[in-house]
């Protein structure tokens, strides 16, 4: 058992000697022969694969002391104006006096520009593309306001039509490309960001047929616009090609922004725009409107049967209907606003030879042009680019975004103003016998229903109770303000979508040689979208037990897990004329 214990302690020890003498510890002094010392420059021992292992700088005297890694790793000494010192490899020595030589000229540098484009990972000439893609950079759009992507493409791409869905905030927009129609199934392209389908709610299926459910989720607000570069859009076959069935509507491709070498950038933008609605129908107004009612029960019969309808008459000791409908009200109007949008966004990149960065963050809040709606996104997004080696690259993507919209109960405040009485009042009015004048409730008017010759002359109450079928017309065609203001309708969702891949050359490193690069990509995409609505008590006469006052709320969530490995072969031939691709 002892010599057991020996035997290990020996091999443990061998190994820590190995080890140290692995890495050991140099130091030295870099100058130039004119200026002396050189300050701050960059000392790197790198390995066989050209990866950086440790690195330092020198201090104001020209002088470094690092420990390295290995001796058969080189050292590498730079500064801007001087050329690269070299040392391959470091060997046993263990103080070093390097003398930076200047760099007063270059050769001749001859230098081509390629247009190329990457598609399904490889990269390809833009004259050699025969699709029908169109690329928008969104470097032209900076400065301009937009909610969605979407937005930023209209009239951009020829054969994509953009319509918004409504003017109802986040409503998204539907697109169509080269007028795709399909009875059954979704016309809308397939949106991909960064490589990978951006998933939200299925189109198919929304009911089109319940009104609540007409306006899907906007699966661009997803995608701040701030964060993208560049929108692709293929628009034939290709898309098909590629990505199967999901593309044989169109694909737009979107890329994100990613960070670049070179100092730590720091950006912040703020932009304030205002929206309205536009001029809608010419509709009568309370008198106008009170006349027309007249004439449509005096003049078929020409008889005077139509003196006995007491909403017509207005005669002051009527007070259930002389002050609640001797108004002249704009219900369009009352229920439309000056919509305000405002997005704030922040970004910081920068980088350096062996990794780049990019984190942005971005809140918008968007006021609409109908009462009591809005709308709030938060996001963000990081990427991250890291060169192990000048084969090996390793790529990361998170977001994170968090969308609150607060809309109207059924999506047609709009639709319920352009048809509701203008002779109506807004809030209800009542009679004081005592003062013998007509005073303002506060309380929102309902339209009661025609209950009969017993409440003729009498004020109902809102509540009262009533079970006429006659009740449905306060329900559709109510007071569009009331419902406005007491029913709600809110949207809630959470999308988290990490990915990560590794690119590893294996065979060429450069574009004019034959190549095997190796790809493995992971992508984890969550969301979850909460509705609720709510319609009160107060804007009907139904009792509680006939389906009012009710909460509706709902879940739906989605996880989807992806990975991809792929190995593309490009052989290169040193004839321009033959090629692969």
């Amino acid at each position: 058992m002892n010599h057991i214990k020996y035997t290990s302690a020996i091999v443990l020890a061998l190994c820590s000697a190995t080890a140290v003498a692995q890495q050991k510890r140099i130091s030295g002094h870099v100058f130039n022969a004119k200026d002396g010392a050189v300050v701050m420059a960059n000392v790197v021992e790198k390995d066989k694969t050209n990866r950086v292992v440790s690195a330092t700088q020198t201090d104001m005297s020209g002088n470094f002391s690092m420990t390295i890694k290995n001796p058969n790793n080189r050292l590498e000494v730079s500064y801007i104006g001087y050329t690269t010192a070299r040392i391959d490899p470091i060997g046993a020595r263990t103080s070093f006096r390097i003398e930076m030589k200047d760099r007063t000229h270059i050769s001749e540098v001859v230098i081509t520009g390629k247009r190329t484009a990457k598609s399904n990972g490889m990269v390809i000439p833009e004259r050699e593309i025969s699709t029908a893609t169109q690329t928008l950079n969104m470097d032209s759009k900076e400065g301009l306001a937009f909610t969605t992507a979407g937005e930023a493409l209209q009239g951009e791409i020829a054969g994509l039509d953009i319509v918004a869905n409504s003017g109802n905030l986040g409503s998204g927009t539907s697109m169509r490309l080269r007028g795709v129609n399909s009875i059954n199934g979704s016309q809308e392209p397939l949106i991909v960001v960064n490589g990978y389908p951006l998933e939200g709610q299925d189109l198919t299926s929304v009911d089109l047929s319940d009104l609540d459910n007409q306006e899907q989720f906007a699966t661009l607000l997803q995608v701040s616009p701030d964060d993208i570069a560049s929108i692709k859009v293929l628009k034939d076959a290709a898309a098909t090609a590629i990505w199967g069935a999901r593309g044989s509507n169109g694909v737009i491709e979107i890329t994100t922004r990613r960070g670049r070498r070179g100092k730590t950038r720091v950006g912040f933008n703020y932009r304030f725009s205002g929206t309205w609605q536009p001029q809608g129908l010419n509709m009568l107004d309370g008198p106008g409107y009170s006349m027309m009612l007249k004439e449509a029960y005096f003049n078929p019969k020409q008889s005077d049967a139509a003196s006995s309808i007491v909403e017509l008459m207005y005669l002051a000791n009527r007070p259930a209907y002389y002050a609640n409908y001797n108004k002249n009200t704009d219900w369009v109007k009352e229920v439309t606003q000056i919509g305000q949008v405002h997005n704030y966004g922040v970004n910081i990149s920068g980088g350096g030879e062996k990794a780049t960065f990019r984190v942005s963050g971005s809140y918008d809040h968007e006021v609409g042009t109908i009462i009591k709606q809005s709308l709030d996104r938060f996001s963000t997004r990081l990427a991250l680019d890291y060169y192990v080696s000048d084969r090996i690259k390793f790529t990361s993507n998170f977001s994170l975004t968090y969308t609150k919209n607060n809309k109207n109960y059924g999506n047609n405040i709009l639709a319920k103003a352009y048809k509701a009485m203008p002779n109506m009042a807004v809030t209800r009015q009542e009679y004081d016998q005592v003062r013998g004048a007509y005073f303002d409730t506060g309380e929102y008017y309902l339209m009661p229903p025609a209950a009969g010759k017993e409440y003729e002359g009498v004020l109902l109450d809102n509540n009262s109770n009533l079970t006429s079928y006659y009740l449905s017309d306060m329900v559709d065609n109510g007071n569009p303000v009331a419902i406005a203001n007491l029913a709600w309708a809110r949207e809630s969702t959470y999308t988290i979508n990490p990915s990560f891949s590794l690119e590893y050359k294996l065979l060429g490193k450069e574009d004019e040689s034959t190549q095997l690069n190796y790809t493995a990509e992971v992508n984890i995409n969550a969301f979850t979208q909460n509705n609720g609505s709510y319609y009160p008590h107060a804007l009907t006469s139904q009792k509680w037990s006939q389906g009012v006052d009710l909460t509706n709320d709902y879940d739906s969530k989605l996880f989807a897990f992806t990975t991809r490995h792929s190995l593309l072969f490009r052989p290169h031939f040193d004839n321009p004329n033959h090629s692969f691709q």
